[in-house]
């Protein structure tokens, strides 16, 4: 009992210590990202990138099954020692107390000082400023355009919905983050596969997930029951976190640069529809309609089964509720993460997306 309250004592004070540094601190969260974190992902992330399935997935199994023993065999204590209760749930406590700070430490060194370090757009160059609703709309046609070229090319099922070609998904998901860092050097580091997660249907798809990056085993996770479509943009974006860009909007940004210099059909086809899909949320425009129609119809086709897919998981017997739980929880995550506009900073990859417009073409 004494080693254990030694040891909650020790991972406390690195939790408060730490934490408190790299909020406070951008040269030590600089330092960490750029010298400590990639030393962390090319070991942990080649020891459980040995396995071809989400270790994460398969650790919290065993962790919710432990959790469930022990409090059924503390409940039986309890019971049975009527003179020792009070014993048996300071230990119960200490236990518990000892296993979150555990957790904290890992997610500490294996994500959450990343937060604190310098956006992307620093390493970039790109200067985000404010932009007019021209800037806007020539976003959208250029990229109207890109995927006016990319749809003969790709392959399609029964529906009309993009089907991706998976025997080269995860060497192109690989390939295509390096490739990238020959453009920007601190992206170019070793990038595990992505992984599928078993239980997507189950449980990343009723609770709106399309992707978790996990800092415990260090590996990007997807969901494999969602379209297609958003199979590459979300591997990357998974893997922008990896490489330990946190944000939600330059996770998004690097993602769509990485489907488009990937050279790869289906990748570009997935990283185009999903800029695409930000760039008309935040166009206010008259001609919004006419702007719509223009887009390429196996596009909108696209955009359909994907709503029809995400929204049956919505008309379920309380679907909505949970999804709506989800939402909350992440946007609180994210809000105590120093983001604080909570999910609604996905959106501001609309930003980057405009600054990369203007430096290519003024």
């Amino acid at each position: 009992m004494k080693k254990a309250l030694i040891f909650l004592a020790v991972t406390s004070f690195i939790n408060i210590v730490i934490r408190v540094i790299c909020r406070i601190s951008l040269p030590f969260s600089e330092w960490y990202a750029m010298r400590v974190y990639p030393l962390i992902v090319g070991f942990w992330g080649r020891v459980t990138g040995i396995f071809p399935f989400a270790v994460v997935e398969i650790l919290f199994y065993i962790l919710i099954s432990t959790a469930i023993v022990s409090i059924v065999f503390l409940i039986i204590k309890l019971i049975k020692g009527k003179r020792r209760r009070v014993r048996y749930l300071l230990r119960a406590g200490l236990a518990f107390s000892c296993a979150v700070s555990t957790l904290l430490v890992m997610f500490l060194f294996g994500c959450e000082i990343n937060y604190q370090r310098n956006p992307f757009s620093y390493y970039s160059g790109l200067e985000l400023t404010m932009y007019s609703r021209d800037d806007l709309r020539g976003a959208i046609t250029e990229v109207i355009g890109e995927l006016d070229l990319l749809v003969p090319q790709i392959t399609t099922g029964a529906d009309g919905g993009f089907v991706l070609d998976k025997t080269t998904f995860n060497k192109t998901a690989r390939e295509s983050m390096q490739r990238l860092g020959g453009i920007y050097p601190v992206l170019y580091t070793y990038y595990p596969n992505p992984k599928p997660v078993f239980s997507s249907r189950f449980i990343m798809s009723p609770l709106m997930i399309c992707g978790i990056f996990s800092p415990f085993t260090i590996e990007s996770l997807y969901n494999t029951d969602m379209p297609d479509s958003d199979k590459p943009f979300t591997a990357l974006h998974e893997l922008s976190h990896l490489n330990g860009f946190m944000r939600e909007d330059e996770a998004n940004f690097i993602a769509f640069l990485a489907c488009r210099e990937s050279m790869d059909l289906d990748f570009m086809y997935s990283g185009y529809i999903h800029a695409l899909s930000y760039l008309l949320r935040a166009y206010d425009g008259d001609d919004y309609i006419q702007i719509y129609r223009t887009i390429p119809e196996q596009v909108r086709l696209q955009y359909a089964l994907d709503t029809e897919y995400w929204q049956s998981f919505l008309n379920a017997p309380g679907g909505a509720a949970i999804a709506a739980v989800s939402s909350a929880v992440n946007d609180a995550y994210l809000k105590t993460q120093g983001q604080e506009d909570g999910v609604k900073s996905y959106g501001r990859v609309v930003d980057l997306l405009i600054a990369d417009y203007l430096a290519r073409n003024k």
